[in-house]
């Protein structure tokens, strides 16, 4: 790579973009959320409960037929899984993890297709859609490789 003018131009407005999207109001509503839901012991001991119960599945999913009590643990994985999902402070903290990775992704794609049509993007969301197929992502990248 050659460092000229060009290079610290680019530089400089990478890190403008960088700036905008730390200032911006969905790094803001993230940020927001994740204090929030560091600060909520009730959701804490939620996300506890289902990391353990999850860890006690993990142990015996491999042996379904071997653990008797595979049902049991499966069950407290959904239960736990649930409480988790329907407390308000988790559910605003992935509503507002996933509108800042939509912004990310969506930088991504603007800036590749900037410099060509043809670059492929993989965005962090597997149900990313990029221009104007219905299908995720990932799909189509496979479908456009084909030809």
């Amino acid at each position: 790579m050659i460092i000229n003018e060009e290079y610290f131009a680019l530089e400089d407005q990478t890190l403008r973009l960088v700036e905008a999207i730390c200032n911006g109001q969905e790094m803001t509503a993230y940020k927001e959320a994740k204090r929030h839901l560091a600060q909520d012991d009730v959701a804490k001991a939620k996300i506890k409960v289902f990391n353990e119960a999850k860890e006690a599945y993990e142990r015996v999913e491999a042996y379904p037929d071997f653990a008797p009590d595979y049902q049991e643990l499966r069950q407290r994985v959904y239960q736990a899984k649930r409480l988790m999902d329907l407390d308000e402070s988790v559910y605003r903290f992935r509503v507002a993890e996933r509108e800042l990775q939509l912004l990310l992704d969506g930088v991504s794609e603007r800036l590749a297709h900037a410099v060509s049509p043809d670059i492929l993007v993989s965005a962090g969301d597997p149900f990313f859609q990029s221009g104007d197929s219905t299908l995720p992502a990932a799909c189509q990248i496979h479908i456009s490789s084909r030809g």
